[in-house]
């Protein structure tokens, strides 16, 4: 059987290749391709019915007339003719096939449809398909250029690419070229129409030449799988994730491009932390951040000392770096003492450590102090700023040996040099790139590369393995499609342990009057129908009622907001007010969310996302998320909310959502959250059946 593993090992690590619509003709695709396979160390066979040879090789007419094995087939014919040869090759036996062709979904319906009969050929005969409407594959280290782009970038790095833009692919030659930027695969998607990022993902995590793995995404369909394969991948290994189609005409113009259907934002951002992935704002971005992950450890803390001779940009890097959440310490005393005998009388030992403009003494200080800054256990990494004439050859190759000397002695602080030179020195920060030490133009970029590597350094401790489905709750009642009636939702959230304020729900007034005369004063009145879910924008909310007579006239409003109205009775409860919810997400499955506010929710928009089911541990991180955690805490005064009870409530909804997939929304607002206990004052569940 043809697992995904030995698929895509057929992709990247071929024994033989076909190229289909292999030509010698000037100017054509296929002798673009036919160019870019002759590094290949392996066969290539050329297939085309239009000539007998290709470059003095034999043609095939069809892959089934090729003599002997074929591992990868690269398939560059008009739309209309790619569902034979893949036929063909099911009939070969060839395990997977690079269909560079365009002319598929991304063009319309009748484009859909020949997309639809190539999936169906290749499903037939278990051939994997990436692309169609793709740039190809690359293997750096084979070599392999199984792609349109005009050469490999260079090989021996560990960073590997997926992207679902091929102009990006054809970007990654460029920026290795330019900036000494070294890889591993390069893996161009198109429109995804079989292998999906999940299953590229759960390869190059297996991958022993690549570590550090980066994503360009349009679409990310099979978001749950995806998210999975990810916490299992990035305490090992960075996963770096730039999605595009944010903004709505972003989302318009992926749709027109690869036929992607992009999801909430907001969700996919929440999915991707809470596994650990570093999500960049832009292809740049991405590729800095994996510049920075790819030959260092990560940074094992916030703090970060820089070394400068210009103080205006060591300030600026400051700022810069605060941004992204790191700080840059004053040193202690001894160090500074220690530092101080080293630098000029009116050079600063504080941090930034600024040596100012001793050119003739660079070459000495700055490996000097790179090397005593990472030894000294008061930093988590350094940052020399080559400045002008500190960016000369002398002094980028002091800087490069002493920080090959800390990976030599196991020092886990790694080194980020930020470069502020003209380009006619751009030889010094190659020398530096060449060597795994990454080079960064200018603050902005340096501090952005190293707040990925921290943020990283510090999400991998927290990603765990995902616990195992929960079972379904014991004595769930009978649950209609719909929205559920108020008691049975109540009784589904008493089987999952989900308390509730305590509660009767009245068709008449006197049985209101009767239900707060048991239930005790103060007394709330809400009320219920379906077509007033939101029942304080309806007016259907009464609080603080203080007798019986308050009470029949709180009923009597309520009940006649919508013909067969009842309400529902509760003692008033106290507490800080929070939401805590879920949705079953179409990408992303059953996901719950936490925020601040009760009503007033969606004004504050103070809302947090984690997929379910969580552990109690994620569920107190996610609520340390919230902008206004410190009111959950106690700020000003207020009486702090039990915190243990909030997380394990927030648990139980991701385990209810997770074991009962019928139920598709779940919202408790506001839940009560007091010192001693968190309860549910008002609750809606949404089941939904699949059809």
């Amino acid at each position: 059987m043809l697992t995904p593993a030995s698929a895509l090992a057929a992709v990247f690590e071929p024994r033989r290749v076909a190229l289909v619509g292999a030509s010698d003709r000037p100017g054509t695709v296929g002798a673009l391709l036919w160019r870019n396979l002759e590094s290949f160390p392996g066969e290539v066979v050329p297939v085309t019915p239009s000539a007998a040879s290709v470059a003095g090789r034999p043609a095939y007419p069809t892959l089934r007339d090729v003599e002997g094995e074929v591992d990868l087939a690269v398939v560059a014919v008009p739309a209309h003719a790619a569902a034979g040869v893949i036929r063909d090759a099911s009939a070969k036996g060839v395990r997977a096939a690079v269909v560079i062709s365009s002319g598929f979904a991304e063009t319309g319906p009748e484009g859909a449809r020949l997309q639809r009969e190539l999936l169906a050929a290749a499903r037939a005969g278990g051939v994997r398909i990436v692309g169609p409407n793709c740039l190809g594959v690359q293997n750096c280290d084979l070599p392999l250029n199984a792609s349109l782009a005009p050469g490999l970038p260079g090989g021996g790095g560990g960073i590997s690419l997926v992207t679902q833009s091929g102009a990006y692919g054809m970007a990654i030659y460029t920026l290795g070229l330019d900036e000494r930027t070294r890889f591993a695969k390069v893996y161009a998607a198109g429109n995804k129409a079989d292998v999906g990022d999940a299953e590229l993902l759960r390869y190059l995590g297996s991958d022993t030449a690549s570590h550090t793995l980066c994503f360009f995404c349009e679409s990310l369909s099979d978001g749950r799988a995806f998210f999975e394969e990810a916490c299992r991948v990035t305490p090992h290994k960075p996963v770096i994730v730039t999605k595009t189609g944010r903004s709505p005409a972003g989302a318009r113009a992926a749709l027109s491009h690869t036929a992607a259907l992009t999801g909430q934002e907001r969700l996919w951002r929440a999915a991707l932390a809470q596994a650990g992935v570093t999500v960049a704002r832009s292809g740049l971005e991405m590729l800095d951040a994996a510049r920075a992950l790819d030959t260092q450890p990560p940074p094992a803390g916030p703090r970060v000392a820089i070394i400068t001779n210009s103080g205006g940009t060591g300030v600026e890097l400051t700022d810069l770096l605060a941004d992204e959440g790191l700080e840059v310490p004053e040193l202690s005393p001894a160090l500074q003492e220690e530092l101080r005998r080293l630098l000029p009388a009116y050079a600063s030992p504080r941090n930034p450590v600024d040596i100012t403009p001793v050119w003739g003494r660079f070459t000495e200080l700055y490996p000097a102090l790179v090397d005593r800054l990472a030894r000294s256990g008061e930093v988590d990494a350094v940052v020399p700023v080559l400045l002008q004439r500190a960016a000369d050859e002398a002094v980028t190759r002091a800087v490069r040996d002493a920080a090959i000397k800390l990976r030599v002695d196991g020092v886990p602080v790694p080194v980020y040099v930020c470069w502020v030179a003209s380009r006619a020195t751009r030889a010094g920060a190659d020398l530096l790139q060449e060597a795994g030490v990454p080079c960064f133009e200018w603050p902005e970029r340096t501090a952005r590369a190293i707040g990925h590597a921290a943020r990283y350094g510090a999400a991998r401790t927290r990603v765990r393995q995902r616990p195992s489905t929960p079972p379904r709750p014991a004595g769930l009642p009978t649950m209609p499609d719909g929205l559920l009636d108020a008691d049975i939702a109540a009784a589904v959230l008493a089987a999952a342990g989900i308390p509730t304020v305590a509660h009767r729900t009245c068709a008449t007034v006197a049985e209101a009057v009767a239900a707060a005369e048991a239930l005790g004063y103060p007394a709330v009145v809400k009320v219920l129908h379906p077509s007033l879910p939101h029942k304080s924008d309806a007016g259907g909310v009464r609080l603080g009622l203080p007798d019986a007579d308050a009470v029949a006239a709180a009923a009597r409003d309520l009940l006649a907001l919508a013909p067969g109205a009842r309400v529902l009775v509760q003692p008033q409860a106290e507490g800080t007010e929070v939401v805590v919810g879920g949705v079953r997400d179409p990408q992303f499955g059953p996901t719950v969310a936490v925020g601040l506010g009760g009503v007033l929710v969606e004004v504050l928009d103070d809302v947090a996302l984690a997929l379910a089911p969580l552990s109690v541990a994620e569920a107190h991180h996610l609520i340390t998320r919230l902008r206004g955690f410190a009111v959950l805490r106690g700020a000003r005064g207020r009486e702090p909310a039990d915190l243990a009870a909030l997380s394990h409530l927030v648990r139980a909804v991701g385990d209810l959502l997770a074991a009962v997939p019928e139920i598709s929304e779940l919202d408790l607002n506001p839940v009560l959250c007091g010192r001693d206990g968190c309860v549910a004052a008002d609750w809606r569940i949404v089941v939904r059946r699949p059809r």
